[in-house]
């Protein structure tokens, strides 16, 4: 589909008075079950201001993206390890593996992937992709999923992130159609969707709203 940017910026803006979470939440808690939802809620709500310290995966998500907007060397990635803490290795090292084998003969070109919010009733999602990518010529805004190990992702419980992706307001056009993606890193497994229908969007909603709901109670 076409992405379509917001007029003048008010709808991207007006989140004031809103929930906001950020779409690896929102993936995270849709992927739970029903007990294990309120206390996902209950974690984000009463967890500490965000610190880049505290960010696990921070150190290897600015380094994909730095790695395919400045065109590095695969050993960058490499050199990453050395520099993140003993601890983490391991989960780097793997996760590090799988995006390779991911990229594994794939001719991939950056572009700018711009940022973007989806702004329900209550609840506004920061949806920003980390990537914007020409994959074999074919354009993909790709939000990163680090936490595939512990949750089960398949095609259909991404769904309604993926749909949150297409019905995102976004902060620029392309002249071209793109693809709404989100990268399983633990599986090295790229889920795509174009198109969505009034079920789809009545799921969606759903789950926002027991996202609101859990978060009023608690």
């Amino acid at each position: 589909m076409f992405v379509e940017s917001f007029n003048d910026g008010s709808d991207y803006m007006n989140t004031t008075q809103k929930i906001n979470i950020g779409l690896s939440q929102f993936t995270e808690f849709t992927l739970k079950g029903v007990s294990a939802k309120t206390n996902m809620v209950r974690k984000i709500k009463y967890q500490k201001e965000y610190h880049p310290a505290f960010d696990y995966w921070k150190q290897l998500r600015d380094q994909i993206v730095s790695y395919h907007k400045n065109d590095l060397n695969k050993n960058c990635f490499e050199n990453l390890i050395p520099r993140i803490d003993i601890k983490k290795q391991p989960n780097y090292v793997y996760a590090i593996k799988q995006y390779l084998k991911f990229l594994n003969k794939k001719e991939t070109i950056w572009f700018d992937p711009g940022k973007s919010v989806w702004i329900g009733d209550k609840l506004s999602v920061r949806s920003s992709s980390e990537l914007g990518l020409l994959i074999n010529g074919v354009p993909h805004l790709i939000k990163l999923y680090f936490k595939g190990k512990n949750d089960k992702v398949d095609k259909r419980n991404i769904n309604s992130s993926l749909i949150l992706l297409n019905t995102s307001s976004y902060d620029k056009t392309f002249n071209f159609e793109v693809n709404h993606s989100v990268l399983n890193l633990h599986k090295n497994k790229l889920y795509i969707k174009n198109d969505y229908n009034e079920d789809m969007l009545i799921a969606l909603e759903s789950e926002a709203s027991q996202f609101v709901y859990i978060w009023n109670k608690i």
